[in-house]
């Protein structure tokens, strides 16, 4: 009995000594840098549910998309040299997949052939009722594929095939119906190969056409889509976001077609804005009008938030898609000068973002607020950097990642760990503490994680997958949220496209290898849907339109020539960035988490 006591004793404190040991390990293993203190579930319990919840969890492997060079469906960006590197986290992605799983199912049964799925009510939503462009199967389709979600993008292709109607007689948002639907449509063949949904995608572009056809050649904001008249309530009027996020998806368009009509008509309004009359140079005002190209008046609005944010994104990524150099011309008198003009920091230099300003002849008088869209420019700026080495690059890489690591404290700061619609630039308090399911901060994340391999960056995204289930999962899908504010704040019933199609992508590339949607073969448009690199190297000679294309054969052959010595591409983050940047990085980082722990000790 005695020998019994002493050897169940020993297994008892064995056994403790174990799971002690795997605690550690677990604590070790992912999130304690960043971790807010009593407002996530435990991780590691929430990663066994998920795997164990639906078996397809565990056998469906994930999509390497590739682009296809000798099938003539794209050509290697040159200025991205894939690092090759393989170092996915299955337990993470597993769990976003799950995440997709839940929030398409629940479309599926609750919500089918209707825009977007009301959780809370169970029923749907259509944005142009009662008809519908069925936003959230478009714009679910190639995320469903990446994933490996077989049998889920079949029903969504299914139900795009046989239900998405392009003609319906209702007044569309030709910004969105071109980022969503086209995008969406083009991106699905991209990765599928399907005839059929390039045919929807054509069908599409010719109706959209005739939004081009104004005094200026600057598209309406809204139309008919089966009529092709102008309507809405601001007539002539439209932003800068409306007007030059077009372009990716019409030059795609157009060289996948051999048409060059939607080029033409697209790559026309860049040189339009170029030409215009603007008193900052490499900046553009958000307002414009489809009648006229007027002179322009002191006090306008400048920014990259609302109404202009996918504008300067476009330029760069048209660069990277076509080659044509004028557009990174043109980017980079862009970037300069929100960096130089619009770009601030605030609390003694800890936090980072761009307001939108007006211009009046003192100078530029700057919003107190900045919007969650802006935190987009973290990738846009590093991903500018690491594609031209030169000049003040340097500065424009720790400019991203200063506005990356901003946002995420807008997230981190908050009672929820989600960050607020707009903020306040001085403290990060939110102005608009509402939480709609937005990208914008995961997608920078997901950039600077590809750039830099930074651990952190992993961290600080996981942090937000936890948050999203723990505040915005629903049994019935997932929603919005009134305030970031409160643990216990009103959903707004609402399960937004973008949800599908950019914030879980983002989050699910961000645990996947790189060689999962590799950046040097693919472009993503403002909706994160993916688009294979066309122009380097393949379209030389080819003019689609607008002015100065030849410039297309003008690529700065040295350039090239210097980045193509860069062993590994986005290795040169130790070659090229060099171990200082490294080192300053790793030490602003340090000094910052000491800053922040009084804020996390007190759960604010």
């Amino acid at each position: 009995m005695a020998r019994f006591t002493r050897h169940a004793r020993t297994a008892f404190l064995l056994c403790a000594a174990f799971l002690f040991l795997s605690s550690i390990k677990s604590f070790f293993n992912g999130h304690a840098p960043v971790t807010r203190t009593e407002k996530t579930k435990d991780t590691k319990t929430d990663i066994k549910n998920v795997v164990k919840s639906d078996p397809t969890v565990e056998c469906k492997e994930t999509r390497r998309i590739e682009y296809r060079v000798l099938e003539g469906k794209g050509y290697p960006f040159p200025l991205f040299l894939a690092s090759g590197r393989q170092d996915g986290d299955q337990d993470k992605m597993n769990v976003v997949r799950e995440m997709m799983i839940h929030a398409w199912d629940n479309y599926f049964h609750l919500a089918p052939n209707y825009d977007e799925l009301r959780p809370s009510s169970k029923h749907g939503h259509n944005w142009y009722h009662p008809y519908n462009l069925l936003s959230t199967p478009v714009d679910a389709l190639d995320t469903l594929y990446i994933m490996g979600l077989d049998s889920r993008y079949e029903q969504a292709k299914k139900m795009v095939l046989e239900g998405l109607r392009v003609d319906i007689p209702a007044v569309v948002n030709v910004f969105e119906t071109t980022i969503r639907v086209l995008g969406g449509l083009l991106a699905a063949w991209e990765v599928d190969g399907d005839q059929k949904l390039l045919d929807r995608a054509v069908e599409l572009g010719d109706r959209l056409l005739k939004a081009f056809e104004t005094p200026t050649g600057l598209p309406t904001g809204h139309f008919n889509l089966s009529s092709g008249q102008a309507g809405g309530h601001m007539g002539a009027s439209v932003n800068l976001a409306e007007i030059g996020t077009l372009q990716l998806e019409f030059q795609y368009l157009s060289d996948v077609t051999g048409n060059p009509i939607y080029a033409q008509k697209a790559l026309h309004v860049y040189d339009v804005l170029h030409d215009a009359e603007r008193p900052m140079k490499g900046l553009y005002p958000l307002d414009w009008s489809t009648a006229s190209i007027r002179g322009r008046k002191g006090g306008e609005a400048y920014g990259i938030g609302a109404a202009a944010d996918s504008f300067y994104e476009y330029l760069l990524k048209l660069w990277i898609s076509t080659g044509d150099e004028k557009y990174r011309v043109w980017y980079d008198e862009a970037a300069e000068a929100i960096s130089t003009h619009l770009a601030t920091t605030s609390n003694k230099g800890r936090y980072t973002y761009v307001p939108n300003a007006r211009l009046y002849s003192s100078g530029f008088e700057k919003d107190a607020t900045f919007h969650h869209l802006t935190c987009f420019a973290g990738g846009m700026f590093s991903t500018g950097a690491l594609t031209r080495r030169r000049g003040e690059w340097i500065d424009l890489l720790r400019l991203g990642e200063r506005i990356t690591r901003t946002c995420y404290e807008s997230y981190n700061r908050t009672a929820t760990g989600l960050g607020p619609e707009s903020m306040y630039g001085a403290d990060l308090g939110g102005s608009d503490s509402r939480y709609l399911l937005r990208p914008e901060t995961v997608e920078s994340i997901f950039y600077l994680w590809r750039y830099t391999h930074d651990p952190i960056y992993r961290q600080m995204g996981w942090q937000i997958i936890q948050s999203l289930n723990t505040y915005t999962r629903t049994p019935t899908g997932f929603i919005g949220l009134s305030t970031v504010s409160s643990t216990s704040p009103q959903p707004d019933d609402l399960q937004q496209s973008f949800f599908l199609a950019e914030t879980l992508k983002y989050l699910f590339l961000l645990f996947c290898e790189d060689d999962v949607v590799p950046l040097e073969g693919y472009v993503f448009n403002t909706e994160a849907h993916a688009l294979s690199v066309r122009g380097w190297g393949r379209r030389k000679g080819i003019v689609w339109g607008g002015k100065g294309d030849s410039t297309r054969d003008k690529v700065d052959k040295e350039q090239v020539a210097e980045d193509q010595k860069v062993k590994g591409g986005f290795e040169m983050r130790d070659a090229e960035i060099g171990k200082d940047v490294k080192q300053e990085i790793k030490e602003d980082t340090i000094k910052e988490d000491r800053k922040d722990r009084v804020v996390r000790d007190r759960g604010v």
